[in-house]
């Protein structure tokens, strides 16, 4: 989510105050951050809040990279009453350039796309590195190397010794393969095609029969994220799951199934990471919304497709790819049956 889009939620949602709010309410604001700093010096914004568990609430906060670099995000789980979620977030940023910096708003964004809050973060001044009227003392440069004294022909022979001896470890190369009759490379299915034989592999296996729940959970993990990796052409597989909810709006998702993702991915990393362990009914819940998530993803992948053959051909896009991902009914819960845990924007976990 760019810095337009924080812009545009926050016309939208409400702000919340300074102070903390006294009582069970809604709470989500930003601490005053230091006045200046210098430039390339890393400083930290603090945000805190608290909601409703059931909102699958998380941090949203995507500074433009030309004049801020986050150089981290990290969360902290804070005591809140029965039904209520809270949190506390520290964003490290670096300022590359000097001058008077306008921090962007932070959002608290509920699983479903809603916008529950917004958190302005303040001003910061980037003060230079040198004062005013003073250079630096640069080293002169290093003398040329004289074209003259280059050993031009020694330089001609080993590289054509170096291209011969390629050409000859080629050569030898493809006589091996046409002898051991080694068999053409077989591309890999497509990235739904693939997802289910995974799917088929993990559930063959047995191992929610056998009470082995974070196995299974881990397995699927690898699934899904192999799937959306290959699908939106994007790390996926080695990222955090802070990373994936980053680049998810750089998708064609919907901002409802960026949620759905994300919720998933909070509460698979629960049952890896966290230790927490659900009720074993819960891991066939997992695989339905992970297939639902395949589903929903295949269908715009569809629809494009019908969009891009007709534009090329002329002709009127099929019925069956007019359906946009966000006009079916949604099938992945907020959280899973023992709740809490971190929030998917941020925080550890993968």
């Amino acid at each position: 989510m760019g810095a337009l889009g924080l812009a545009l939620l926050a016309l939208g949602a409400p702000r919340c105050g300074e102070g903390p709010a006294r009582g069970g309410g809604l709470l989500w604001e930003a601490a005053p951050g230091p006045d200046s700093v210098g430039v390339g010096d890393a400083f930290a914004i603090e945000v805190r809040g608290r909601w409703p568990e059931r909102e699958g609430a998380f941090l949203a906060w995507a500074p433009p990279a030309d004049s801020l670099l986050v150089a981290g995000r990290d969360s902290t789980e804070l005591r809140a009453p029965e039904g209520w979620a809270a949190r506390r977030y520290r964003l490290t940023a670096i300022a590359p350039r000097a001058g008077r910096l306008r921090l962007p708003p932070a959002a608290l964004v509920a699983a479903r796309g809603e916008t529950l809050a917004v958190a302005e973060t303040g001003w910061v001044r980037v003060e230079s590195r040198w004062a005013e009227g003073e250079a630096p003392d640069l080293k002169p440069l290093a003398p040329l190397v004289s074209l003259r004294r280059f050993p031009w022909i020694a330089a001609a022979a080993a590289a054509a010794l170096l291209l011969a001896t390629g050409a000859a470890i080629v050569v030898l190369q493809r006589r091996r393969r046409r002898s051991a009759g080694e068999a053409p490379v077989v591309p890999p299915p497509p990235p739904a095609e693939e997802f289910e034989q995974a799917i088929a592999i993990l559930t063959a296996r047995g191992l929610l029969e056998r009470g082995r729940m974070r196995a299974f959970v881990q397995e699927l993990s690898w699934c899904l994220r192999r799937y959306l990796g290959r699908r939106w052409e994007r790390p996926a597989l080695e990222a955090t799951r802070p990373e994936i909810v980053c680049w998810l709006p750089e998708t064609r998702l919907c901002v409802p199934d960026q949620g759905r993702v994300a919720g998933w991915l909070e509460e698979t990393d629960r049952i890896k990471f966290a230790g927490e362990r659900p009720p074993m009914r819960r891991g066939e819940e997992l695989l339905a919304a992970a297939r639902e998530i395949v589903g929903r993803s295949e269908a715009i992948f569809a629809r494009e497709e019908a969009e891009r053959t007709a534009a090329a051909g002329g002709g009127e896009v099929p019925a069956a790819g007019r359906e946009s991902s966000a006009e079916r009914p949604p099938a992945i819960g907020r959280r899973g049956a023992s709740g809490g845990g971190a929030e998917p924007g941020t925080g550890g976990g993968r």
